[in-house]
């Protein structure tokens, strides 16, 4: 009978005379119970014969990359806990201000409407209170590129003057109806238009030539584009802002987003799960779908949330059509609530099952439908917080109150205080990410990297190194020459329609 491999190593280091004579000495140990000695023999052997055994190049190949995906892990684990660390020491009142994203006042020098005092009910009291993003709308933005850029760059001028974290500057630029920057960037269509009328390649060339515009002049997010399929359900209220039925939104919302984002410019993907026909500004949206229209309401973000930056949550009520009464399937224990306040579309379906990690935004808290179904701006701001958002969107330009309104909540309730740095921490991220901070690494405080001491793969003296915040000192100048050209380009995609 052919020997096992494993039995004739066994023999070859039997017949070596020093490995005989080791074993001895070891089996000398055990004076008697023969078979055990004889077991004891046949685990040394094997051990030693597994632990020498030489690795195949894949397996080396294999044993790198984990090591190194564990490095990355404590990397990224060290970065975590500066950004915890850098919140942690935030004053109150600049963390809760990242929070919210504002419209604000003027389009040629910024200053701020409200004061600290006014998140204590002690308005005009204290330092300007500022929010951790400023929205623009076509009142903000002037028809000269310069002064544009001069204006946006005043909002950083003046949080920094007044020690505070400089903004995210964001703008609803869709195209078509929703286009806040006509008449200052090239032509942009709304979205449906853009469907029907360009091909895939033309309508990469009009958004990336938008985007460039858009962050030459120092934006650093944009609230779309609408990815929400359009039916008999919703075209009343979303009309051409939607990019059309499945196929097109999949495809030319992935254009979109791609456009935007390797150009710098963040997107919000609008708005989700979904809206009908009603007006969320006057009316609050119900729907009920049934199971074969999953695909028309889910299927865009599932498939889209990988690229984009953010999501923008709809005030929607979503409830499947469907027979409960044989008690298989339950609707989660939320169903009745606004999507914007909602755990199970935040955390369970976006966060967990479609594994989105970027920012989350609620829609506009002071819209009317909100007011009139129970939800004014201060319990609605709470309701959001607690089920998952990390920044609460509004338009009113003052925002203390709401503001007051969490602060106080997160002194009495150690569980919701949780919950307001875990939103300033995806904000600060978000502005890493944008970077308007960086991360920089410590020239002390490094560690050793237990996981990778004494491994063949492991550089000499590999340390993890310890990381800290700070404000980014770089700000892009205005390039009027380049923004003409993009311009230029933008006006060349338009005219390329088919």
């Amino acid at each position: 009978m052919k020997n096992h491999p494993r039995s004739s190593a066994f023999i070859s280091v039997m017949r070596h005379p020093v490995a005989t004579s080791f074993f001895c000495k070891k089996l000398a140990v055990f004076p008697s119970f023969s078979h055990i000695r004889v077991g004891f023999l046949l685990l040394i052997v094997f051990n030693l014969l597994s632990c020498s055994k030489k690795l195949s190049p894949e397996e080396i190949e294999a044993r790198r990359l984990l090591e190194l995906a564990r490095l990355e892990e404590a990397i990224q684990n060290a970065k975590n806990a500066a950004i915890s660390e850098y919140v942690s020491s935030l004053s109150d009142e600049v963390k809760i201000s990242q929070l919210f994203l504002v419209n604000i006042e003027g389009n040629q020098k910024y200053s701020a409407v409200e004061k600290t005092g006014s998140l204590y009910g002690k308005a005009g009291e204290g330092n300007p209170l500022v929010p951790g993003g400023v929205l623009l709308f076509s009142y903000n933005v002037s028809k000269d590129p310069l002064e544009t850029y001069e204006y946006i760059k005043s909002i950083r001028d003046f949080y920094l003057e007044n020690e505070n974290l400089p903004p995210y500057v964001a703008v609803d630029q869709e195209g078509g109806d929703v286009n806040r920057l006509r008449g200052l960037t090239s032509v942009l269509w709304a979205q449906k238009k853009v469907a029907d009328s360009f091909s895939l390649e033309g309508a990469s060339a009009l958004y990336s030539a938008q985007a460039r515009q858009m962050k030459n002049l120092g934006f650093h997010m944009n609230l779309a584009p609408v990815v929400e399929v359009l039916t008999e359900k919703n075209q009343d209220f979303l009309d051409t802002r939607s990019f059309g039925n499945l196929e097109a939104v999949l495809s030319y919302g992935g254009i979109a987003i791609n456009s935007y984002e390797e150009k710098g410019i963040a997107v919000v993907l609008k708005h989700f799960p979904g809206n009908s026909n009603a007006d969320p500004h006057i009316g609050l949206p119900k729907i009920e779908y049934a199971a074969g229209e999953r695909d028309s309401y889910f299927k865009p973000f599932e498939a889209l949330l990988p690229k984009a930056s953010a999501l923008l949550m709809s005030h929607a009520i979503m409830k499947e059509d469907k027979d409960l009464s044989a008690g298989e399937i339950f609707p989660p224990e939320d169903s009745d609530v606004p999507a914007c306040f909602s755990r199970h579309w935040i955390r369970d379906v976006a966060k967990n099952q479609y594994k989105f990690d970027g920012l989350i935004f609620s829609d506009d808290i002071f819209m009317g439908a909100l007011a009139k179904n129970g939800y004014p701006p201060e319990k609605a701001a709470l309701e959001a917080i607690k089920a998952g958002v990390d920044v609460i969107m509004l338009s009113e330009k003052r925002f203390g109150s709401v503001a007051g309104i969490l602060l106080a909540k997160a002194k009495e309730d150690p569980d919701f205080a949780k919950e307001i740095n875990r939103a300033a921490e995806n904000v600060i991220r978000y502005k890493i990410k944008a970077g308007i901070l960086e991360l920089i690494e410590m020239d002390d405080g490094a560690g050793e990297y237990s996981e990778l001491k004494d491994s063949p793969f492991q550089k000499n003296d590999e340390k993890i190194p310890a990381f800290t915040l700070r404000v980014n000192p770089n700000y892009k100048e205005f390039d009027l020459k380049k923004f003409d050209d993009d311009y230029k380009a933008g006006m060349k995609a338009f005219e390329m329609s088919k």
